[in-house]
């Protein structure tokens, strides 16, 4: 199980919304969790934005999608299972 990420893309660049992913990867470590790159490596600023966090259980999920609700680096936040 894993919660998907995207964040926001400041001006449509990488180095741009890399302010937006050290912010939302602060968040996530005070909780104990961890995000990664769906697409590691990548230059396009689209799937540069895509990150997952794993999850080992619904209540750890739930957790991380209230931090990241509301989080304003990101653009959306979903539970893949």
């Amino acid at each position: 199980m894993q919660v998907n990420v995207q964040l926001k893309v400041a001006t449509g660049t990488v180095a741009a919304s890399l302010g937006y992913e050290s912010a939302v990867e602060s968040t996530l470590k005070h909780a104990g969790l961890k995000m990664y790159p769906k697409n590691p490596g990548t230059q396009d600023s689209m799937e540069a934005c895509l990150f997952r966090v794993p999850v080992k259980d619904q209540d750890e999920a739930d957790r991380a999608l209230a931090l990241l609700r509301d989080h304003e680096g990101v653009e959306r936040v979903g539970v893949a299972a």
